[in-house]
């Protein structure tokens, strides 16, 4: 959705009746573009019918963890077994969290299903999240089990060097919990999952909401052997070379590999995609075709967070029906603006920042 759209989405969500001249007027716009507008708005999902009926399938369903990120750079080279001297930096995190708020940025309605404690830490997850735009109103609150923490440390070329996370609270958005939210995620224009979430729960998520495009978030070759077995239930699987490799059972080292790699696993039923190679790019594949799209060099401040921010690119994509190799140009854009920030979400994500990347990676 455009800042444009997402304006007269605003507006019409205050006053459904409103004409199209009126809404001219309200943006200083001539009534034919308002038309053109709504129109794109109509072929979205977003409204409907006469008196622009906004239509109850105007949302994207996050489901997954959040938790608080703790992250330690050190000033020099990362001494294993010793005390370093660096920077300790605390913000909201956790993939489905992080992916939830990528999306709300690009203009798109979110609503987020997760899992926080009734402590410090939750409730500025939800607060935060709430002031962002995210719908939380479906989040697990826990009295008794604390709210998940991920502790990272960077090396010295800003990259992740090893983390830990407590994420046990998770396990409370259960089957159980997900079937009681069941009107609200099955009004969803798509659902996005990450793997920290249980192996059942995966399973009955896919299970159940077939009809609806499904993403997922690998998240690590640990975590993403839960959905070896079900890929072909996915619209799209965003994986790095690793995780790519543990799904497929396949050793990557060619673009000869990545074709192999990615015929195994569309031929299991995944519709579209991606795997990103850090520097060396992405390679994203159909069942009609596949291409590696080369990155542009990034001054890196920050890798955490850019597989999130890759991933909200893409639902931003399948909303616009943009093409694959366009859909992995989008996502790499928002990847770069996220690696350009010391926290896990950079605060200027938007659609016209994307753009203005994407414009810069043409001319380079």
């Amino acid at each position: 959705m455009t800042e444009r759209e997402k304006e007269i989405l605003d507006i019409l969500k205050e006053n459904p009746m409103i004409s199209q001249q009126e809404l001219a007027d309200k943006l200083s716009i001539t009534r034919s573009s308002i038309a053109v507008h709504i129109t794109n708005l109509m072929k979205k999902g977003y409204i409907k019918g006469k008196g622009y009926i906004l239509s109850k399938s105007s949302y994207i369903t996050v489901i997954g963890g959040s938790n608080i990120d703790i992250q330690g750079v050190p000033n020099n080279s990362l001494v294993m077994f010793d005390s370093n001297p660096g920077k300790v930096d605390i913000s909201l995190g956790g993939v489905g969290r992080n992916i939830a708020d990528n999306i709300c940025r690009l203009g798109i309605n979110t609503k987020l299903i997760s899992a926080v404690g009734n402590d410090l830490y939750g409730n500025q997850i939800l607060s935060e999240c709430k002031s962002y735009g995210i719908d939380i109103d479906d989040c697990y609150i826990s009295n008794e089990i604390p709210t998940s923490i991920y502790v990272s440390i960077l090396n010295d070329s800003n990259d992740m060097q090893v983390a830990i996370s407590h994420m046990d609270i998770l396990e409370k958005v259960n089957i159980d919990y997900i079937s009681s939210k069941h009107q609200f995620i099955n009004d969803s224009l798509a659902i996005v999952i990450d793997t920290n979430l249980s192996k059942d729960v995966i399973d009955y998520i896919t299970s159940t909401y077939s009809n609806i495009p499904i993403f997922v978030d690998a998240v690590s070759t640990a975590k993403c052997i839960k959905i070896k077995d079900i890929i072909g239930r996915f619209n799209t699987i965003k994986l790095n070379k690793y995780e790519a490799e543990a799904l497929s059972g396949l050793k990557i080292d060619t673009i000869d590999d990545l074709n192999s790699c990615a015929k195994s696993l569309l031929y299991q039923g995944v519709q579209k995609l991606f795997i990103t190679l850090g520097k060396d790019g992405v390679f994203c594949a159909t069942k009609e075709k596949n291409s590696k799209i080369d990155s542009v060099k990034v001054d890196i401040i920050s890798a955490t967070g850019a597989g999130d921010a890759f991933t909200a690119g893409l639902v931003y994509s399948y909303l616009n029906d943009f093409d694959i190799d366009y859909s992995a140009k989008f996502s790499m854009a928002a990847s770069i603006i996220a690696l350009s920030h010391e926290n896990t979400i950079n605060p200027n994500m938007s659609v016209d920042n994307i753009e203005k990347i994407l414009k810069e990676m043409i001319l380079c």
